[in-house]
């Protein structure tokens, strides 16, 4: 299993009529690759007018059959005239789950969530809801180490967290040596307080200490699905 992350900068104001491009082309055509979408998510913090989307697909074979067979369908060149001339920059990176299982509750090397398995959250009003994106980058060689640690006194402190968890995943193609963490919440308070729960637990000070040395920086994006349910199958029963 590969993750996928595409992020795509729209130019100013023109966030809604990316969505509705999409909703405009209709979803049955692009089904190969929508068979694997995990979610679309609009910035809150970070980058303005930005979507991240993710996808899990079974390897990159299946990643390039998928995604390039795309192309060559004519129905989809009306969509592509009118969507690219309202973005910026479009980049993509290809990621793999975690070695520590408790951190990948929902993806891993051989088994992962698809849209089949239904949403991971019980709610029907997802307007409230945030994903975080937090993305932690690494001297060179330290990955192992930091999984080392993770593990060692981490996980532990990370337990407030678990049930909000779609997973952690590190860089595969792309920039090297970064972890990708994904959660999601009910709202802004639901995060303080889990976040203000993990700060509190010893085992996290630990952990914070123990990788001082080894991490280059440390950044988080929150996010809000996408206003189409057949974007985000991973939070809404599309």
């Amino acid at each position: 299993m590969i993750l996928e992350h595409r992020a795509y900068t729209m130019q100013a104001g023109n966030l809604e009529r990316f969505y509705e491009t999409q909703v405009e082309r209709g979803f049955d055509v692009i089904s190969p690759v929508l068979d694997r979408l995990i979610g679309y998510f609009s910035t809150v913090t970070g980058p303005l007018e930005q979507v991240v989307h993710l996808y899990a697909f079974d390897s990159l074979e299946d990643w390039r059959d998928r995604l390039h067979g795309l192309y060559g369908i004519p129905e989809l060149e009306p969509y592509f005239k009118k969507v690219r001339p309202i973005m910026l920059a479009q980049e993509n990176h290809v990621l793999l789950p975690s070695p520590i299982p408790k951190l990948t509750p929902h993806f891993t090397l051989d088994q992962y969530w698809q849209r089949i398995d239904g949403p991971l959250t019980g709610s029907e009003d997802m307007r409230d809801l945030l994903f975080e994106e937090q993305i932690i980058s690494l001297a060179p060689g330290m990955l192992q180490k930091y999984w080392d640690l993770m593990a060692e006194t981490g996980v532990k402190a990370l337990t407030p967290l678990e049930t909000n968890q779609m997973g952690s995943f590190f860089m595969m193609v792309g920039p090297l040596h970064q972890i990708y963490h994904y959660w999601f919440f009910d709202g802004f308070d639901d995060r303080t307080r889990r976040h203000n729960a993990v700060r509190m637990n010893p085992e996290w000070v630990a952990f914070q200490e123990s990788i001082r040395s080894i991490v280059v920086k440390q950044e988080s994006k929150l996010m809000r699905p996408a206003p189409v349910d057949e974007m985000v199958p991973i939070f809404r029963q599309a």
